[in-house]
């Protein structure tokens, strides 16, 4: 038994620096995002477009006048035979 624990320790220890040293050279090794700014000099970059803003969303039903709702959240009270010792009593020594 201390021989198979001793094994999986070491397999859990050996895949995980593997894993973290494939992953760090992969990391390494990807192409690199290009750079606007880099690939075209600063004086022939457009300007970006602009979009026209939005109008206001308008959900009520009358038209015009903002209607609000009231909202009351319910906690459910715990039945009078519920006891905190009841959950844990398994009924072991």
């Amino acid at each position: 038994m201390k021989l198979l624990k001793f094994g999986m320790r070491f397999w859990i220890t050996l895949t995980s620096v593997f894993s973290f040293l494939v992953g760090w050279a992969m990391l390494a090794h990807a192409p690199k995002p290009v750079q606007a700014a880099a690939a075209q000099p600063s004086s022939s970059v457009a300007p970006l477009p602009t979009l026209a803003p939005l109008q206001p969303l308008n959900f009520s039903s009358n038209g015009g006048g903002v209607q609000q709702q009231q909202f009351s959240i319910v906690q459910p009270s715990a039945p009078s035979f519920f006891s905190p010792r009841q959950v844990f009593n398994t009924g072991g020594s």
